[in-house]
């Protein structure tokens, strides 16, 4: 797996968790538990084959996004920065800018349409290494059970 790659994957389990987490602060926050999390990547122009993995995600990591799912970046290669965000209780939608090796634009959006289930979009464009790209993540989450003991 290409740096690109390991750093998208990275990033689409940081949105998902993220999304998750963020509805915390709704009336009806999402269920901790088992979740799956189905993404579809289009990268360059070329679609992916749908990929899909499950994250266990506690009460805990509900209750601080920020120190969970968002750590400062401390690399001096690489630094992100949220540029935008907003909660309306039910759509997430964010924004996000890299500096560095990788220097790039991006941001995405999350639909809540039940505690245990939600879809969104993340796209992003820039350089890696003086190598142009721009892709787009559809998401669908969906709560399956308890975590494993």
């Amino acid at each position: 797996m290409t740096r690109l790659s390991r750093l998208a994957a990275s990033a689409i389990a940081l949105a998902a968790l993220f999304a998750l987490s963020s509805r915390a602060n709704a009336a009806e926050g999402p269920t901790p538990g088992l979740w799956k999390v189905t993404t579809r990547v289009s990268r360059n122009g070329a679609t992916l084959k749908p990929d899909s993995h499950t994250s266990c995600v506690s009460a805990d990591q509900l209750k601080d996004p920020g120190k969970s799912l968002m750590p400062a970046q401390s690399s001096p290669e690489e630094k992100c920065a949220r540029t935008q965000y907003e909660w309306t209780g039910r759509k997430l939608s964010w924004r996000i800018e890299c500096t560095g090796r990788m220097a790039m634009n991006g941001g995405g959006n999350i639909d809540f349409d039940s505690p245990e289930h939600y879809t969104g979009k993340i796209t992003s464009a820039g350089s890696f290494n003086g190598h142009d790209f721009d892709s787009t993540i559809m998401l669908e989450g969906e709560r399956l059970g308890e975590c494993p003991k």
